[in-house]
């Protein structure tokens, strides 16, 4: 679990909240109709659960799948998807695993893959998976360490661990740019993120010299789609800090006017797909920055109406792909707040809050078409 200073174990397990996954959208293709859905999916921390959702593209609401909730490891605390848009990944913090779930969107169902959950030792964080699915990246908090595994291409489960690279103090988050290159942890202790070249045929890393400093004790990290600007939720001040990437290298240099004022103890973040608006779930002030990007110097301006109310301590933000919605995740409050977004304006219209399992914690977004 998180060693947050001042924050007790007991208020860790029912704060934490990072998971929802999104398939199938519609279409033709030799005449036939393509099968169309939606899901969200949240891994919720303090009932050791994953919840399903398929998504109402027309209204936003969210439907709990018949499988859903399914049980999962102890203080499941991080949630990340396959690009292929059917299997879902879940860090189990308490039981060192990783769980791996196959989609079926015939019946609606999640199904564990063999061989799951897999072991990865003590005190996993976070997990991403790699823009071509070969490559899973997971990082080891109280080992100072991100490990590289290789994806089994039949199975999709966790392959052979074929690296284990230093990073700073207590690494939370990792993120891998769209583009695949270049992968960044967040250093909660070192207020600093960690940025690495990385070879997608080797599964070699070469980090960088110099590590990009943040304000306090920085979480989520997020890469715009063009890799040219790079996102930090500071969870131990009031801002985000904005850097753009070096596209030869990946480092970090802090753009002009960063850090960004948010809310109190921003924790996560998240650039929509059309890449002009950027949302910050605020744990301490139980709100939803948004802002405006400038796609030129990825500076940050606050959209009229920011913050939205959101409940008890909001833990992720996620937008569905069709760029229609905004989904948050209250970890305190067991629930989802679901939002309408107006995709001129970048402005959120409360929709709904559905019931999750006890202390939502992760929320990924996944687009499939079959």
């Amino acid at each position: 679990m998180h060693s947050f200073d001042g924050l007790s174990r007991f208020v860790l397990t029912t704060i934490v909240s990072f998971g929802l996954l999104l398939a199938f959208h519609s279409g033709f293709a030799a005449g036939q109709a393509k099968v169309s859905k939606e899901y969200v999916f949240s891994a919720n921390q303090a009932s050791d659960s994953l919840s399903a959702y398929r998504l109402d593209e027309a209204t936003g609401h969210l439907e709990s799948i018949s499988s859903s909730p399914i049980k999962v490891g102890r203080y499941p605390v991080s949630i990340s998807s396959h690009p292929n848009g059917h299997v879902v990944y879940v860090v189990n913090q308490g039981t060192r695993t990783i769980s791996v779930f196959s989609v079926d969107s015939e019946t609606d169902t999640l199904n564990e893959i063999p061989g799951s959950p897999y072991d990865v030792g003590v005190h996993p964080d976070a997990i991403a998976i790699h823009p071509k699915g070969r490559w899973a990246f997971i990082t080891k908090e109280d080992e100072n360490k991100l490990r590289i595994y290789k994806i089994d291409p039949k199975s999709y489960g966790l392959g052979e661990m074929v690296k284990a690279v230093d990073t700073g103090k207590h690494p939370i988050s990792v993120t891998v740019s769209p583009n695949g290159r270049f992968v960044y942890v967040s250093n909660f202790y070192a207020h600093s993120i960690s940025a690495y070249r990385f070879d997608e045929v080797s599964g070699e890393m070469t980090a960088s010299k110099n590590f990009a400093q943040t304000e306090d004790r920085p979480i989520y990290i997020r890469v715009d789609a063009q890799n040219k600007f790079a996102y930090v939720a500071n969870y131990g001040d009031i801002s985000v800090s904005a850097f753009t990437i070096d596209s030869r290298t990946g480092d970090l240099t802090p753009i002009k006017g960063s850090p960004f004022l948010a809310g109190s103890q921003p924790y996560s973040l998240t650039v929509d797909p059309s890449q002009q608006f950027l949302y910050v779930a605020n744990w301490g002030s139980h709100d939803v920055s948004a802002f405006r990007r400038d796609e030129k110097t990825g500076a940050l301006i606050e959209i009229q109406g920011s913050p939205y109310k959101a409940d008890w301590f909001p833990y992720a933000v996620v937008v569905d792909p069709h760029d229609h919605y905004v989904y948050v995740a209250n970890n305190g409050a067991a629930n989802i707040s679901a939002y309408e977004m107006n995709n001129r304006s970048g402005e959120l219209t409360s929709i709904e809050t559905v019931p999750s399992g006890l202390g939502p914690y992760g929320l990924t977004v996944m687009y499939v078409e079959d």
